[in-house]
């Protein structure tokens, strides 16, 4: 039941990674068209710019379905009592997934017919970074403070038939453990989504003939690259944070009490610095699209063992 939790939750924090944070990329996308005063290269990014904020949109939705299926994986009487305990705080969430959804539909329709011009990019950026960090921070804590009250709170609150306070959802939300994870989660969200930007450029690079579409996708690529190191090196960072502030008995089953934890962790982090070679590489060279998909499959290979590492602590 393990492997099919991790296989499910690998596939669920990989599409709403770049359901989520797609969008954010977009605005940076978008602040680098201005600023060209080629047409040709223009009318390309804000081409490649619709195509992703499409993609958003598929892999939200279908991110949100594994979301279910993962949820039915874990139902247990214990994970019924839990989610009832912030049960107003999920309606509020459903309605929260629906905005951000609205918005990123309105914005792919409405950017239809021109790149528009600067008030047009202030609005759009204003909407997209209010859905984005919409999902990206209520979304997340909410579940990690699902699985985070402590049993006997449950137990009661469970027998009043009262819900969790509002003070004492902050009091788990806001403590060193559950920021350190937030941010950690956030930032591997943000990679992902680099790296499909990445791909989606030199696919888009491959199918363009010499001119500004093709330079354009091959600049994108490099600009994805740089974004994917410069997190790879935060993650690592913030990654040290969330260790140090794990529950001791977390961090002694990713320390060797339990050896496939361990094992997988310790993978991912040596995975961690094959990455940051293989990123520096496409910046610093020619972008060769073999060197690209080596540098995808070992992301997902480590995303894959850091999850693993996760669930078996």
């Amino acid at each position: 039941m393990q492997l099919v939790e991790v296989f499910i939750l690998a596939i669920h924090l990989f599409l709403v990674g770049i359901g989520a944070c797609l969008p954010l990329a977009v605005v940076l996308l978008n602040r680098k068209m201005l600023r060209i005063d080629n047409s040709g290269h223009c009318d390309a990014i804000w081409q490649f710019s619709r195509s992703l904020m499409k993609a958003s949109i598929q892999a939200l939705i279908l991110g949100s379905i594994f979301g279910l299926l993962l949820a039915a994986v874990l139902w247990s009487e214990d994970f019924h009592h839990r989610c009832h305990l912030v049960m107003t705080k999920m309606k509020w969430a459903g309605v929260e997934w629906l905005f951000s959804i609205f918005v990123f539909v309105g914005i792919y329709f409405q950017w239809a017919k021109a790149p528009g011009a600067t008030r047009a990019f202030w609005i759009r950026s204003g909407l997209i970074f209010l859905a984005a960090l919409n999902l990206l921070y209520h979304f997340p804590s909410l579940f990690m403070v699902i699985t985070a009250i402590p049993a006997d709170v449950v137990d009661s609150l469970t027998l009043s038939g009262m819900e969790l306070s509002r003070d004492a959802f902050n009091e788990i939300v806001f403590n060193a453990t559950m920021i350190s994870r937030w941010l950690h989660a956030t930032l591997a969200m943000l990679a992902t989504s680099m790296v499909f930007v990445a791909v989606a450029s030199i696919r888009r690079a491959n199918q363009e003939d010499e001119g500004p579409a093709r330079d354009s996708a091959i600049s994108i690529c490099r600009w994805a690259a740089r974004n994917v190191l410069l997190t790879l090196f935060l993650q690592f960072a913030f990654g040290i944070w969330t260790v140090v502030a794990m529950e001791p008995a977390r961090m002694e089953n990713l320390m060797g009490a339990n050896m496939a934890a361990t094992g997988l962790f310790a993978i991912g982090i040596i995975l961690l610095f094959v990455q940051l070679q293989q990123w520096t590489g496409l910046i610093c060279e020619r972008v060769r699209r073999d060197h690209l998909v080596r540098a995808v499959a070992t992301y997902l290979t480590m995303f894959m063992c850091m999850v693993a590492a996760s669930v078996l602590s």
